[in-house]
């Protein structure tokens, strides 16, 4: 029994979708902007921006490092929507749905229904030979009657 796909999206999916959607739009601008500005000589960004030799070699190191954290990111989003999506989730809930019920459950009844018919049987012997311990002592009515 294995089912491929979900034929009714789960709660919120929508907004979990526009959110990564979100997440995606801004991982890939901030990918674009460090990756021009990596790309980019010293000399130039000097120029455009302005800047000292130290503060566009700062900002080229910053940019490298946003770059190098936008492709962490988004092989993060990639794992989290893989971990999200029904084509990873419902056979791992299915596999254990599947034990639980058909074969742990199972063997959980069937060691309960022995338990218990043990507990029974050898409740019902010990009753029986409790009252087959004492002998029995007949009295007259006579006697019940004087005290």
């Amino acid at each position: 029994f294995h089912r491929k796909g979900c034929t009714v999206a789960p709660t919120g999916q929508e907004a979990i979708q526009e959110t990564m959607n979100l997440i995606v739009t801004v991982v890939d601008s901030a990918h674009s902007l460090t990756n021009i500005l990596k790309n980019e000589t010293l000399i130039e960004l000097e120029n455009v921006c302005g800047m000292g030799k130290t503060a566009a070699t700062a900002l080229q190191s910053g940019a490298s490092l946003v770059h190098d954290a936008t492709h962490a990111v988004n092989d993060a989003l990639i794992r989290v929507d893989d971990i999200l999506s029904c084509r990873t989730f419902n056979p791992i809930y299915t596999t254990f749905v599947h034990d639980a019920f058909c074969v742990e459950g199972v063997d959980g009844l069937a060691w309960i229904f022995s338990s218990s018919l043990f507990i029974s049987v050898f409740s019902m012997t010990m009753i029986m030979f409790r009252a087959a311990l004492y002998p029995i002592k007949e009295s007259s009515v006579a006697e019940s009657m004087a005290l």
